[in-house]
């Protein structure tokens, strides 16, 4: 059974792998750490849009949590928050 003790000093991770030209990975969690982001490279992958097939910049986000301490409904939100201020950062001043 975790006590709150297991989670003292904890907190969240960003692991950026990307700047290295790894294209995706996933972190690997370390107590008392609650969450770590692993981000991969950018680059232009094959999105579809529609019928087509076009080249569009991607960064792969991976985001691993300690479901004792998030609840994975919360850390999905979290995850679709950052792909939207990513995807439009305007949103973060407005």
């Amino acid at each position: 059974e975790a006590k709150p003790a297991d989670f003292e000093g904890g907190g969240a991770t960003i692991s950026n792998l990307g700047s290295y030209g790894v294209d995706r990975f996933q972190a690997i969690l370390n107590p008392p750490q609650a969450a770590i982001l692993a981000v991969g490279r950018l680059a232009k992958r094959p999105v579809v849009e529609g019928d087509n097939i076009v080249a569009r910049l991607t960064l792969p986000l991976t985001l691993s949590v300690d479901h004792r301490v998030v609840d994975g409904v919360i850390a999905a939100r979290f995850l679709q928050s950052i792909t939207g201020y990513l995807e439009s950062p305007l949103r973060l001043v407005l």
